[in-house]
């Protein structure tokens, strides 16, 4: 089996690589969520199983595809504004977020999700990566990963003690982190990140049958088509329109507000003296206007914040970026 995959991914060209990995992600996202949907009705507690579920995919696998994919990147010094521009713009979305959404009638569970849903967003090969290499070709793919370089590091070293603080204080107000708590076993990607970061600078060669048995993709599968499953327990459709007063906040932020503090951001470091090759600052402009991560709608049913808001973010984002947002970079950059 092995060798007829690989044989045959190996007569496909680059273009021809990335068109089945999405038509690949497009047939897990849609199989997952359907049958995750007909499948609620069969269970009694559709949430307290989607919660068991992501937490098996953030456990089981996401520390593994961290690792595996900070590991193989292709590292250059003379690229290190574009992770740093993407880890700054997490950050400073999710600041503005925070304020702004203060002001919304939410209880924390709900508005810490909203705010998760502003800041983190699908940059992968199954959103804005793919977008990128769409637009830009082969370059623009690889200029994508490397944007992501210091998104897993910020997101483990920032965000999830936030959440560990949220989840103790559900149990007890004055609850504070130590390091005792935060030795999680949901925490295994720091760790693995740092691992991660220490053999590719240390030009420690990742076996070669990661990349001859395509390892990476079918975790990135198989934890994809888990995420979807458990977002389509509690997707209810009639639902959605309970949450129609905080999409459009959510959209201002995601497709207006990010990519103005992008632009920002190329400003600044142009003004600074470090000015970025137009092909990079398309590719952070591009990555700028992608809907919400599906690793937020995992998040929040982990550390009990508001899960089927959630999974109503995720399906919303993404089908206004798939419909509105795509074509519009088409129209700009193609």
């Amino acid at each position: 089996m092995h060798s007829i995959a690989s044989d045959c991914l190996a007569t496909l060209s680059a273009h021809d690589i990335a068109r089945f990995r999405l038509a690949s992600m497009v047939a897990v996202l849609v199989v997952g969520l359907l049958s995750g949907y007909l499948a609620s009705t069969q269970f009694q507690e559709p949430k307290r199983l989607a919660k068991t579920i992501m937490t098996v995919v953030l456990v089981g696998f996401n520390w593994l595809i961290a690792l595996l994919v900070i590991w193989r990147l292709q590292l250059s010094r003379q690229l290190i504004w574009l992770p740093i521009v993407g880890a700054v713009l997490m950050l400073t979305v999710t600041a503005l977020s925070a304020g702004l959404f203060s002001f919304l009638k939410l209880d924390r569970s709900s508005r810490l999700t909203l705010i998760l849903a502003a800041a983190l967003s699908n940059l992968g090969y199954t959103g804005g990566a793919f977008i990128c290499y769409a637009l830009f070709g082969a370059e623009g793919l690889g200029l994508a990963n490397i944007y992501l370089l210091l998104w897993l590091p910020t997101l483990y070293l920032v965000f999830l003690p936030i959440l560990k603080i949220h989840q103790l204080r559900i149990k007890d107000s004055n609850a504070k982190l130590n390091l005792k708590k935060i030795l999680d076993f949901r925490f295994l990607a720091l760790p693995a990140v740092i691992t991660a970061l220490t053999l590719n600078l240390t030009n420690v060669k990742t076996p070669d049958f990661v990349a001859k048995s395509h390892i990476v993709d079918i975790l990135v599968y198989v934890a994809s088509g888990l995420s979807f499953f458990a977002i389509g327990l509690q997707v209810n459709l009639a639902r959605l329109k309970n949450y129609i007063n905080l999409y459009f906040p959510l959209a201002a932020v995601k497709f207006v507000l990010t990519p103005a503090v992008a632009l920002l951001l190329i400003w600044l470091l142009k003004i600074s003296g470090r000015n970025l090759t137009s092909l990079v600052q398309n590719v952070i402009i591009v990555l700028s206007v992608t809907p919400s991560a599906i690793f937020m709608v995992t998040l929040s049913n982990v550390f009990d914040l508001d899960g089927p808001l959630a999974s109503a973010l995720w399906v919303v984002t993404t089908a206004a970026f798939v419909v509105l947002v795509v074509p519009v970079l088409f129209l700009l950059f193609a």
